[in-house]
């Protein structure tokens, strides 16, 4: 069993510049995108072998956010086939969030490394790809 990479998570200081950079400037495509009309605004890109998401901040409750945990630095994501078998193999790992549902189709958990960067771990969930 093995970690994929799957995205980057990027929590940008402008949705507009960052959406504008990534496929205006760089060419990336739109995969999907979500929010508007008084909700917080996301958006995936991907540029071929590599995707990333950029999200506005939402509700701190809201843990798929992670500003207020690891502020503007990115957060990498990893795949993987089981979730609570990747969990159980960590050793001594500082776990910054427990293994949980999130609203956009998975079930993950978020690690730190020593120097703050923030590693996510996620399945998807049946039917979500």
């Amino acid at each position: 069993m093995g970690d994929d990479f799957d995205h980057l998570f990027v929590a940008p200081s402008s949705f507009d510049r960052s959406l504008a950079f990534y496929r205006d400037a760089l060419g990336w495509q739109v995969e999907c995108d979500w929010g508007g009309g008084g909700e917080p605004r996301g958006a995936q890109l991907s540029g071929g072998g590599v995707k990333i998401v950029i999200a506005e901040q939402h509700a701190s409750g809201d843990r798929g956010w992670s500003h207020g945990i690891n502020g503007r630095r990115p957060t990498l994501h990893l795949r993987v086939e089981d979730l609570d078998v990747r969990f159980a193999q960590l050793r001594g790992a500082d776990v910054v969030v427990p293994p949980e549902r999130t609203h956009w189709g998975t079930r993950w958990f978020v690690v730190r490394d020593p120097d703050g960067n923030l590693i996510a771990y996620e399945q998807p969930l049946e039917g979500s790809g």
